[in-house]
């Protein structure tokens, strides 16, 4: 790391240490500093570090860096030393966090400035329709078709935003497929979110993509095959490569920001990882997303090469790593219990944090909120009352884990694995990587 910036750290009341081993730094306020001015810092360093190392902040609460939030270490005790503040009330992270010392800065002087973290969801995903021109062997979507009226999706909009809600996401199905699509993302970019849409890009022809690109900040695209033989596999349609490929181009340069290609992964992806790297640099996407497979068993069963076990994750990341910082980045992007890989890797890894109902919920097409794509409890038709309610709180009780996780860095990140997979059979359980699960899987 550049002397510089630790000479600026240092002056500004932080100290830095860096894990080569395990790819991480380790940021700490000391509190012998303006701690407003500390914090500008710490975002920035964080900006800059992030895509390269894993990064934990210590010596701040999380209400400190709310944005931050899962980078930060805060593992103080609680009892008399410790005080609660208004923003304690709201906030997602209380459970793991006794509340301020009375004798810090934090307390006795910036009480007051403190914002609760994920008081409301950063983002909420709108399920437009289930209709879609692909019939992918591994999709979640029972395909029933339907979708809510314009006007019940634009109430959806006025609730994300009276709630605070950042993000509005739009999803299917196949969301060209609906004709509301691009009313709403009208709607969403007027109200001052930050919009984005998952699509495969085949459903709709340049004209539509072309209208539509400019109310889109951030797209991902699904990739399943390399190669018009290897799509046609994985949709169950031919002749749709070419057009996706074109189609990409489209929506680049219609003026979407960020491009980014989301595949389920296989035995064969992994196999033939590079040719789908490649690929993704040809498209010149921002990041190639890899999902570990969230599939009911019943699905799994016809679909044997996406029945992976441990071993396969940790050849995915062992080929991620040898990548380097070479671009576009290629990430782990649903959750994996992070200590089935080595330390160095899990900067590989978005973790658990989009998914299980932790930081967004889905605005499923018959009409009620959900914790995830996957995860189809009903919570309701009102985004409030399903942010706090009993099951998403029961469902991301961190405090069912073993004690290694609540005492592990990695916690806010991971989790644990997945939720989905870890209640597969019915009733709580580990996700099946977690260490001590049966072999393989």
């Amino acid at each position: 790391m550049d002397t510089n910036i630790l000479k600026r750290l240092a002056a500004n009341g932080l100290r830095v240490s860096v894990k080569n081993k395990a790819c991480s730094v380790e940021l700490r306020f000391l509190g012998t500093a303006d701690p407003l001015c500390a914090r500008e810092i710490l975002y920035r360093a964080l900006n800059g570090l992030e895509p390269y190392f894993d990064v934990f902040i210590k010596g701040i609460p999380f209400c400190f860096m709310p944005d931050a939030w899962d980078h930060i270490l805060y593992r103080k005790k609680g009892g008399a030393a410790c005080a609660r503040i208004r923003a304690c009330g709201a906030c997602r992270l209380k459970g793991l966090c006794p509340g301020l010392e009375r004798k810090s800065v934090f307390y006795t002087a910036l009480r007051r400035e403190l914002a609760p973290v994920l008081s409301a969801p950063r983002e909420v995903v709108i399920e437009l329709t289930e209709e879609c021109n692909q019939n992918c062997r591994i999709c979640f979507t029972d395909r029933r078709g339907g979708g809510r009226s314009l006007k019940e999706l634009r109430g959806i909009l006025r609730q994300a935003k009276e709630l605070g809600v950042r993000n509005i996401r739009f999803t299917g199905g196949e969301p060209f497929l609906s004709r509301h699509l691009l009313p709403l993302l009208k709607a969403a970019k007027a109200a001052g979110f930050y919009t984005l849409v998952n699509t495969n890009a085949t459903a709709a022809d340049a004209a539509k993509l072309e209208k539509t690109a400019a109310y889109i900040d951030n797209v991902l695209v699904s990739l399943q095959g390399r190669d018009e033989h290897s799509e046609h596999a994985a949709t169950g349609i031919p002749g749709l490569f070419s057009r996706k490929l074109k189609n990409i181009g489209v929506l680049k340069a219609g003026g979407v920001k960020i491009l980014r290609l989301g595949t389920v992964v296989s035995r064969d992806i992994i196999k033939d990882f590079s040719s789908y790297y490649r690929l993704a640099g040809r498209l010149k996407a921002d990041i190639w997303e890899l999902y570990r497979p969230m599939l009911k068993k019943e699905t799994l069963s016809r679909n044997k090469k996406f029945d992976l076990a441990k071993a396969d994750i940790k050849r995915l990341s062992g080929r991620i790593s040898s990548l380097g910082s070479a671009l576009p980045r290629a990430v782990i992007a649903n959750p994996v219990p992070l200590c089935a890989v080595p330390a160095a890797e899990r900067k590989n890894f978005l973790g658990s944090a989009f998914d299980d109902g932790r930081t967004r919920l889905v605005y499923d097409a018959r009409g009620f909120f959900k914790p995830s794509y996957c995860i189809e409890e009903n919570l309701g038709p009102l985004l409030k009352k399903a942010w706090a309610s009993r099951f998403l709180k029961r469902l991301n009780a961190d405090a069912r884990l073993p004690g290694r996780c609540k005492a592990c860095s990695y916690l806010l990140k991971c989790h644990g694995g997945s939720r989905f997979l870890a209640n597969a059979g019915g009733r709580p359980a580990a996700d099946p990587w977690f260490p001590g699960q049966r072999a393989g899987k």
